[in-house]
C-alpha cells in the first residue's frame, strides 16, 4: 500500500527528531526489557512462528499471547483447540507486495472470539514478525487520531474509545480493519528507510544467536517495538 507524501514527510520528520535504536532499547513490558533479551517476547515468537510455519496455531498459543498482553478477561476467549492459519507462502518482500495484511485479521476474527484488534494483531506479530506487527491503543492514541489528552500524529485514520473500563480500538469504525494495512505499510517504510541509511537495529544478542533476526536489520515488529516505547512515554506523560 503506497503511503501519501504527507505521511511520508511526517515520518521523515519523526525519524529526524527521534533515535529509533534508543527507543528500541528502552522498551519495557513486564519482564520484557532489552537487557534481558526480551525474554517472554522471544519465547512467544519462537513458538508461534514454528506453529504458523506448520499452518496451525493452538488455543494455548492464543491464551499465552493474551496473558502476556494482560488481557482483562481471558475467560471470555473462545476458539477451537487448533486454528488453521496460512501466513507463510513465499519470501517476505515479494509476499508483502502481493497480500492484503488485514485479511488474516478477518480470518482470525471469525475463529477466535473474546479478543479484538489489539490481540489479533499480536497473534499475527508473533506468528510472522517480518510481515506483521501489533497495533494497540497506545499506538493509536499516539499515531492515530489521538484522544482528549493526546494529540495524535495523524499517520492513521483510527480512533480509540474509553467508557471507563480501559481504552480499546472499536471494530465498528469504518477505517478498521483497512487501516491495519496502512499501519503495516508505515512500519515497512520506516524499516526500509532505516536499513538503507545504515541505521542498525540493536537487537539483543539472544535474537541473533538463535536466528530470529539478522544482525542490525530492522523488520516491522522491531519498528513497532520502538514506536510502542515512544507511545508509552507520550501516554504516561499525559496521565
Amino acid at each position: 500500500m503506497p503511503l501519501s507524501l504527507q505521511v511520508q514527510g511526517c515520518i521523515e520528520t519523526f525519524l529526524a527528531d527521534h533515535d529509533l535504536g534508543s527507543l528500541y532499547r528502552e522498551y519495557n513490558w513486564d519482564q520484557d526489557t532489552w537487557e534481558n533479551g526480551f525474554s517472554e517476547m522471544r519465547k512467544l515468537e519462537v513458538d508461534l512462528t514454528m506453529a504458523a510455519k506448520n499452518g496451525c496455531l493452538t488455543r494455548g498459543h492464543i491464551i499465552r499471547v493474551a496473558r502476556w498482553g494482560r488481557l482483562r478477561n481471558i475467560k471470555r476467549i473462545q476458539c477451537p483447540e487448533n486454528i488453521r492459519i496460512a501466513l507463510y507462502a513465499g519470501d517476505n518482500l515479494t509476499e508483502y507486495s502481493n497480500i492484503d495484511c488485514s485479511m488474516p485479521l478477518r480470518l482470525l476474527r471469525e475463529t477466535i472470539k473474546g479478543i479484538g484488534p489489539t490481540y489479533l494483531s499480536k497473534v499475527l506479530m508473533f506468528s510472522r514478525p517480518q510481515l506483521y506487527a501489533a497495533i494497540d491503543t497506545r499506538l493509536v492514541r499516539t499515531f492515530g487520531n489521538g484522544d482528549k489528552s493526546i494529540e495524535g500524529h495523524g499517520w492513521l485514520s483510527l480512533a480509540v474509545k474509553n467508557y471507563g473500563h480501559g481504552w480499546y480500538i472499536p471494530e465498528y469504525q469504518s477505517s478498521w480493519p483497512g487501516e491495519y494495512d496502512t499501519w503495516i505499510a508505515i512500519l515497512h517504510h520506516i524499516a526500509q528507510l532505516c536499513n538503507t541509511s545504515g541505521h542498525k537495529c540493536p537487537h539483543p544478542d539472544q535474537y541473533i544467536s538463535i536466528g530470529l533476526r539478522k544482525q542490525g536489520i530492522w523488520i516491522v515488529a522491531d519498528i513497532e517495538t520502538a514506536l510502542f516505547s515512544y507511545a508509552s512515554k507520550r501516554v504516561k506523560k499525559e496521565l
